[in-house]
């Protein structure tokens, strides 16, 4: 019995370890590549809330800096419900922005906010010379890029836990606040439990976060828990596809984690066929 209660003690100091490893100093960049024609270069950014990455956020800024985008998209929840003071957030979009354009979608913490520290909050996005995107569509270089944000209602509803009766997010509820989907499309929709929606609308690539990865990450079981309380959602982090239309979930920065790292994510258009033949002769050569 000693010996596995010593061995429990081990296993837990262990774990403890790793987990103020993982939500102090890691951070690692997820890469993906989509077949929409002339993809610009984007980083995604989901999730921050409250964490910091090194003081005035210098860590993110140059996991960033290094992936030399040609856009910065953040999909919601740059900042947490009960923060009043977005000083740093105007900072750090400032920051941001001297990399690359910035453009900002709302999340369900954005949603939360009080009129008042919404107002400001939006102030702040204006400030830094970054584009706040909600619910509009706008050219991003040779692709269109799409701002959804859904009101509080399609997050939280009643019940024991507050979330049971929430509405959901429809093709018709798509059109209804940005109208047809043109082609080539990129969606920035910071729930990815609607990407059926999405996919019925016609985004080509949806870009997502909110579920922060599961929270707890276990072997070949997933993500384990849902801002919504539910366990093993669908749509937890990664690749997903619906016909033609593809959803990149991110892990997300902020809020505890276990065996799922903060993480940004980097994606690039496929390269074309001309460029891998001529990446291979120069290889040969």
């Amino acid at each position: 019995m000693k010996k596995l209660w010593t061995w429990l003690a081990t296993a837990s100091g262990a774990l403890l370890g790793w987990a103020a490893v993982e939500n102090t100093a890691l951070l690692r960049v997820r890469r993906y590549t989509a077949a929409i024609p002339d993809l610009p270069r984007i980083v995604q950014i989901s999730d921050l809330h409250k964490r910091r990455f090194g003081s005035g956020q210098r860590r993110l800024i140059r996991k960033v800096a290094a992936c030399k985008p040609e856009y910065i998209l953040i999909t919601g929840d740059l900042v947490s419900r009960t923060v009043t003071d977005f000083s740093e957030t105007s900072d750090l979009l400032r920051r941001l922005g001297a990399l690359a354009p910035v453009i900002v979608a709302e999340g369900n913490h954005e949603t939360d906010l009080s009129p008042l520290h919404y107002a400001e909050f939006r102030a702040a996005v204006r400030r830094s010379g970054a584009r706040y995107l909600k619910n509009e569509i706008i050219r991003l270089g040779p692709v269109s890029l799409a701002g959804l944000a859904l009101s509080r209602d399609y997050y939280r509803g009643g019940g024991t836990f507050g979330f049971s009766g929430a509405k959901t997010c429809t093709k018709k509820t798509m059109r209804m606040l940005l109208g047809a989907c043109p082609r080539h499309t990129v969606l920035l929709a910071h729930n990815p439990l609607f990407f059926p929606a999405y996919a019925e609308w016609g985004a080509a690539l949806t870009l997502s976060g909110h579920v922060h990865g599961g929270a707890v990450r276990l072997p070949l079981l997933g993500g384990v828990l849902s801002p919504e309380r539910k366990f093993f959602p669908k749509y937890d982090r990664g690749r997903f596809r619906i016909g033609d239309s593809e959803m990149l979930v991110s892990g997300g920065l902020g809020k505890l984690r276990l065996f799922n790292p903060p993480e940004i994510s980097l994606i690039t258009a496929v390269p074309k066929p001309d460029k891998i033949r001529q990446k291979q002769t120069a290889q040969k050569e």
